[in-house]
């Protein structure tokens, strides 16, 4: 907390602090202090006047430098010696701001970090450990100590508020300031030491509540505090400690009262600086398989714990590594200071739970949306990270998920845009530690209540024990970047600071002008403007911040800080406080802020530049009501009990959308003064000897700063040119009774404090007598005090002395008296004499002034009661006539009376036949409407009857009809696993059949291969056996030219063994190349038997993967099966549309068999059905998918009639008879189609079905008959066949054709409509077609599975 007393101030100039009749001129010789401007550090340079002149004078230096500067900057100075430093800055010999300044820069080089102003604690930072200072050791050394018996340190001050607390039974509080890194916090946990050592060892329960003060401290610093810039602990909250005393001084409770804590660092800080140290302590202490199941590591960077604007990460970490062993040692201590306040081990984990979540969460700050994207684009989240963060908040995933990407708009979800996005995930992030935090805040308080005393109060605790208070507040901040939290806090130091001016300095000066005292006012100055303009600010902030929540374009920052200089400039208080931020080009673009960004507001310790921007933000505490539903909801119980019920305001019956931290910042401030009020305030100034937190630097400049803005000087001053001391006569005469004889007691109170004075010669100059109090100067106190305890003795001839003194006086005052007695009765009766005169004066002419206007009075009322009399007879008269009038009326009423009474005796004579007659009629017809109305509702309840049992009829008819659906089921099923038991049996005998066809395909091949040999052995035996030569005919000539050719052409045709007849047995001249004819026969061989090989593998390979293929679709169709039967489980009404099971591809179902109905398929799902087993155009008209009839017509083949049966399926859900056989003609066509696959993998195989071919050509495929052609050509050929090198065109088209019919039946194609209308004669041209190429002609695109389905 720093103070408003300026340096600049008209009480005598900066330097001249002491008051003029008690200041000599200066002269040549005087030692003074001169300012030092040009040195940074370094704030005035000793000197001794050398020469005076009419305005300035000469300083020589002590370096032998001379400088002249003016009167008014000259600082007297005194030599220090070798003596020791002064303890107490009011017994300087020099009081000004220089001698100060070396006073503390000297004690502060001694370690010796206390000092006192009168009774206020100036402490100096010192950066380290100082040995011996504190303990118990010390604690019980200042216990029972006046204060400055002992050199200066908190425990006296502290001693001194318990002993005044138990003696005047009056609640005390202590005051801490200073500026960030100053010592605040660790100088209130020295404060907490000793009041618990005070007063916390009488019993065990307070030893337990004091055990509980000390360990809440470490967790509110884990929790509340950071690491600064300037502070490696620096408070981010203020706080209020109460410990409470019972009347004997015992700890009876204690309380913390928490204020305004910094959320915005949570989400930012910057470099060099960290977050909460409790994330941090975490990461470090937290064994590794916790950590592991919180999803964290302890070496990882996150983005919540790193700063936003350190791109180095490298030096990052290294910077991190000075507070790991300290982490570590916290973590310890955190967890233990959490049991011992009383968290369970639960409650412990809950908590480090909610912070690894908040850390999970920061690492989705970097997702964004692409501006350029559909308006429909969301937010790209991590979902792994999100999931965790969900997980460890007890949160569902997509609700999170939902929450951060979307925001409510009339009741539809719109996209967040990324701004959006970040403002939501940092609002969560900031709710979620605020709340964890105020939880702690509260269960710490909770735990002392637990302890208090049986019999204790619940309730105002105040009026029944007495509290000493400890305010440990954030000190004064001008930042590079001041935001609304800099605002609130300077707030609080500006109220604090004229707190201080009120109840210290200005209760100073009217203490001594109550007692009588002579004194001069010093100026002091008044912070009402800063309080006035502040508040406006807020009042304009809430203001927009309403406007904004509510949606309304007019909510923005730059409106509010443009409002708000406006409305300044218009008070003429408020516009010397807040002044506009002049438009400057250079610094924007460097940077800075411009006119709209915000505005700058004189403190008293200087002007403070503030960054309006995301102030409406910052002041709304209400979270989004999506998130706020979250917390609601979540399944761990700690984070559902951070869950606030009351949102804002209620207006008009609806929840506010705006809750203002400011005014409730406010309303906390003014509690906080006015418990102030009820508390006798002791002071304690913190200063920061420099800003790099070295243990010896000390920058002069700095300090000063530091003093005068905290009222130092002029605390001083007062307590320098007053009397520091001041005690009431009743106290004084009870503690220093014993320093004079009994004769003394007798004596006043006033005479015997005089004679006090007088005998223990006591300067006259150093004390005062008030009218009620003695007023004494620092020191004076002290050395009663001493003489006191050391039982020290008058001189007896000085009390001699004073007695005859006193003696005189007393003869003297008697002497007066009787003179005083003897004039006083001749005084008093002239007095009287005059004063009877004055009077007979003043009433004689009073009643000669009186007597006219008397008399008049008297002849007007004379006049007014003879018109009264005259006004009273014609009001009798008036009486009379009105009396005989009304007489004559009432007669003329008793006579109509008597008429009409008369008249209704006759008539009610003579219709009281009349009417009996018509109340019995009118007594019928309301028994007859009474008698309708009961038949009426006989009739109602018969027909609700009747409803009843046609209701139960009918019910019991639907129970019925639901157990026969479940018989119908129970049978489907029981048939299905019938059939499905035989297909499975079907299915490995036709393995088994393929297995055997294979193997004696292979065991064909392998004797094919050995004959092939075998007739090439042979041939070469047969070649060397021949040594027969002939002379060669013409006709052989011409054959073996032949030959010839053939072999060096290498063309395909061989000698075949049908022209072996044509040769002649002993022409020899053919054998002459036949070596090479046999070489060219084996090679060819070879290579053909390879070739056969690969085929075969690769067909088999072919196979496999085809298989496989199928299986999967059956599977497919079967889950899907049984689940559309599950869905139609309980469903009390039958369906016509079945949930069909695929059966196996060569299992054929019959077409009588039935199915079990099931729930009918909504539209979407009954077209997924359709695409997915659809291969062909389901189009009626399409003709040319049918194969003709003898009679002319085409006759449907399975494909139509399985996809008729599907579209039957799908347009006749009320047709339940048509379900199974629909089934099974779609059964049957997948088992034809794999039957083809089969045969085309395997078309010599004895398993093989007669006559398909004829079924499949009819089925749209011509291919068949070409390859079985080509296979028995092929069959008939010679063995030197194999020789050819060309493969035959049908061969090339056998092994081709299966692959591509098997990769083009399973995907989907479109052929123009024009296609479909080819005529006939052209698809037989085409023949050679596969089955699935033709059934592939239809316009639409059809799709297999769900996979191209998507989105359609």
């Amino acid at each position: 907390l720093s103070a408003i007393v300026c340096l600049q101030r008209k009480i005598g100039a900066r330097g001249s602090l002491c008051s003029k009749n008690t200041m000599s001129p200066f002269k040549v010789g005087d030692l003074v202090y001169i300012p030092f401007p040009d040195h940074k550090e370094q704030a005035f340079r000793a000197g001794t006047i050398k020469e005076i002149d009419a305005r300035d004078v000469s300083v020589q230096l002590e370096d032998g430098e001379v400088r002249t500067v003016g009167r008014e900057e000259l600082r007297r100075r005194f030599l220090w010696g070798a003596g020791p430093t002064s303890q107490d800055n009011t017994s300087l010999v020099h009081m000004n701001d220089a001698t100060i300044m070396e006073n503390l820069q000297a004690r502060h080089s001694t370690n010796e970090i206390y000092t006192y102003t009168a009774s206020v604690l100036l402490a100096m930072n010192p950066y380290c450990d100082i040995q011996g200072l504190y303990g118990t050791e010390q604690c019980a050394l200042y216990k029972g100590k006046h204060l400055g018996t002992l050199p200066p340190h908190p425990y006296a001050i502290a001693d001194k508020a318990y002993r005044a607390l138990v003696r005047d039974q009056k609640n005390q509080g202590f005051i801490i300031s200073g500026e960030s890194g100053a010592g605040k916090t660790e100088t209130a946990k020295i404060v907490m030491q000793y009041l618990g050592f005070a007063s916390g060892g009488t019993s065990d329960l307070a030893s337990r509540i004091q055990a509980r003060v000390l360990q809440a401290q470490p967790i509110l610093e884990s929790f509340g505090n950071s690491v600064t810039m300037r502070n490696n602990n620096s408070s981010r909250f203020g706080k209020y400690n109460r410990v409470f005393f019972d009347d004997k001084g015992t700890l009876v409770d204690a309380g913390v009262t928490t204020y305004l804590l910094e959320t915005s660092r949570v989400v930012y800080h910057s470099s060099r600086e960290r977050t909460y140290h409790c994330f941090y302590e975490m990461l470090g202490g937290m064994p590794a398989d916790k950590l592991q199941e919180l999803g964290l590591q302890a070496d990882r960077r996150y983005k919540l714990l790193a700063a936003s604007d350190w791109w180095d990460a490298k030096e990052e970490a290294d910077w991190m590594k000075q507070f790991n062993g300290r982490d570590v040692k916290n973590f310890e201590r955190l967890c233990e200071a959490l049991g011992t306040v009383g968290f369970t081990q639960e409650n412990i984990d809950d908590c480090f739970r909610v912070l690894a979540g908040i850390i999970h969460l920061g690492d989705l700050v970097d997702a964004e949306r692409e501006e350029a994207a559909s308006e429909e684009s969301s937010i790209e989240l991590n979902l792994e990270i999100l999931a965790k963060a969900a997980e460890l908040l007890g949160m569902d995933t997509d609700a999170l998920g939902h929450c951060l990407k979307y925001r409510k708009v009339l009741a539809v979800d719109a996209p967040r845009t990324t701004l959006q996005f970040r403002h939501a995930l940092h609002s969560l992030i900031k709710a979620l530690y605020k709340r964890v935090f105020e939880h702690t805040v509260q269960r710490i308080n909770s735990s002392f209540e637990e302890l208090r005393p049986e019999g204790s109060p619940v309730e105002d605790v105040d009026e029944k024990w007495r509290h000493i208070g400890i305010l440990d507040i954030y000190g004064f901040e001008r930042l590079k970047t001041n935001s609304f939290e800099q605002l609130c806090i300077n707030l609080a130091n500006e109220r604090l600071q004229q707190y201080f001016i009120e109840n210290v300095l200005v209760a100073e000066q009217d203490l001594y002008r109550r007692e009588g005292l002579e004194w001069s006012d010093l100026e002091l100055p008044d912070a009402t403007p800063v309080f006035n303009t502040i508040a406006q600010v807020f009042t304009t902030l809430d203001e927009f911040s309403q406007q904004q929540a509510k949606g309304l374009a007019t909510g923005t920052d730059d409106r509010f800080c443009t409002d708000t200089v406006e409305k300044a400039s218009k008070d003429p208080n408020q516009k010397e406080v807040l002044i506009k931020i002049k438009q400057n080009f250079k610094r924007q673009a460097a940077g800075g802020l411009g006119e709209k960004d915000g505005f700058i507001i004189k403190h008293y310790a200087g002007p403070v530049e503030y960054n309006a921007k995301g102030w409406l933000d910052k002041n709304n505490d209400r979270l989004l009501q999506e998130c706020e539903n979250l917390i609601r909801d979540s399944k761990l119980q700690f984070v559902k009990s951070l869950h606030y019920d009351d949102q804002g305001e209620k207006r008009n019956g609806q929840v506010s959308l705006f809750k203002s931290i400011s005014k409730k910042y406010s309303a906390d401030l003014a509690s906080l003064l006015s418990t102030l009020n009820t508390c006798h305030l002791h002071y304690i100034r913190c200063f920061k000897p420099n800003e790099f937190q070295k243990p010896t630097a000390f920058n002069q400049k700095l300090v000063l700063d530091q003093i005068v803005q905290c009222g130092t000087i002029e605390l001083v001053k007062i307590m320098h040119d007053g009397y520091p001391n001041r005690c009431l006569f009743d106290d004084m005469v009870n503690r220093f009774r014993s320093l004079l004889p009994e004769s003394f007691q007798r004596y006043g109170q006033r005479t015997f404090i005089e004679a006090l004075m007088l005998a223990y010669d006591v300067p006259k100059e150093a004390w005062a007598l008030g009218t009620s109090r003695l007023f004494l100067k620092a020191g004076q106190l002290k050395a009663l005090e001493d003489m006191r305890e050391e039982g020290a003795a008058p001189d007896p001839d000085k009390l001699r002395l004073i007695v005859s003194g006193i003696i005189r006086k007393r003869w003297v005052r008697a002497k007066n008296a009787v003179q005083l007695c003897n004039y006083l009765p001749h005084f008093l009766s002239q007095i009287h004499a005059k004063r009877a005169a004055v009077s007979l004066t003043r009433h004689a002419l009073f009643v000669s002034r009186l007597f006219p206007k008397l008399q008049a009075s008297r002849d007007r009322l004379t006049q007014r009661r003879q018109i009264a009399r005259r006004k009273v007879l014609a009001l009798v008269r008036v009486v009379c006539w009105v009396r005989a009038k009304a007489a004559q009326v009432r007669d003329k009423r008793l006579q109509r009376m008597t008429s009409a009474l008369f008249l209704a005796s006759k008539i009610y004579i003579r219709t009281r036949t009349w009417v009996a007659g018509a109340r019995e009629r009118a007594s019928e017809a309301a028994k007859r409407v009474e008698a309708e109305r009961r038949r009426e509702q006989e009739r109602q309840a018969e027909a609700r009857r009747k409803l009843a049992e046609e209701k139960q009829q009918m019910e019991e008819k639907r129970l019925k009809m639901e157990e026969e659906l479940r018989q119908r089921e129970a049978e489907a099923e029981e048939k299905r696993r019938q059939e499905e038991m035989q297909r499975k049996e079907d299915e490995k005998a036709k393995e088994a059949d393929r297995e055997a066809a294979f193997k004696a395909r292979e065991k064909a091949w392998e004797e094919e291969k050995a004959r092939l040999e075998e007739e090439n052995r042979k041939l070469k035996d047969a070649h060397r056996n021949s040594i027969v030569r002939e002379v060669p005919s013409p006709q052989r000539e011409r054959r073996m030219a032949a030959k010839d050719e053939d072999f060096e052409g290498k063309t395909q045709a061989s000698t075949v063994p049908g022209d072996e007849e044509e040769s002649e047995v002993g022409d020899s001249a053919s054998a002459i190349r036949q070596p090479a004819a046999d070489l060219a026969i084996q090679k060819q061989m070879d290579d053909r038997i390879k070739a056969l090989e690969e085929e075969m593998k690769r067909k088999e390979r072919e196979m496999q993967e085809q298989m496989q293929a199928i299986q999967n679709t059956n599977r497919r169709l079967e889950e899907q099966v049984a689940q559309s039967r599950r869905s139609q489980v309980g469903s009390p009404v039958p369906s016509s549309s079945p949930a069909l099971s695929p059966l196996h591809m060569d299992q054929t179902p019959p077409p009588e068999a039935g199915l079990a109905p099931g729930t009918p398929p909504s539209d979407a799902r009954r077209n997924r059905q359709n695409m997915r087993f659809s291969l062909v155009q389901r189009d009626p008209r399409m003709s040319l998918m049918s194969s003709r009839g003898g009679d002319g017509n085409r006759r449907p083949s399975v494909a139509h009639q399985a996809l008729a049966s599907t579209d039957a399926m799908a347009s006749h859900d009320g047709n339940t008879g048509a379900a199974p056989q629909a089934a099974a003609t779609q059964r049957r066509w997948w088992a034809e189609q794999r039957q083809f696959l089969l045969e085309d993998l395997f078309p010599e195989s004895p398993g093989s079905t007669p006559g398909r071919t004829h079924r499949r050509s009819s089925m749209g495929g011509g291919a068949a008959y070409a390859i079985d052609a080509e296979r028995n050509r092929r069959a008939s050929q010679p063995m030197q066949r194999l020789a050819s090198h060309p493969q035959p065109e049908a061969e090339h088209e056998e092994q081709t054709i299966p692959q591509a019919n098997l990769q083009k039946r399973f995907e989907y194609a479109g052929q123009p409509e024009g296609a479909a209308q080819q005529p006939r004669q052209q698809q037989a041209e085409g023949s050679r077609l596969s089955t699935d190429s033709r059934l592939r002609q239809p316009e639409t695109k059809l799709y297999w599975n769900d996979r191209h389905t998507g989105g359609r």
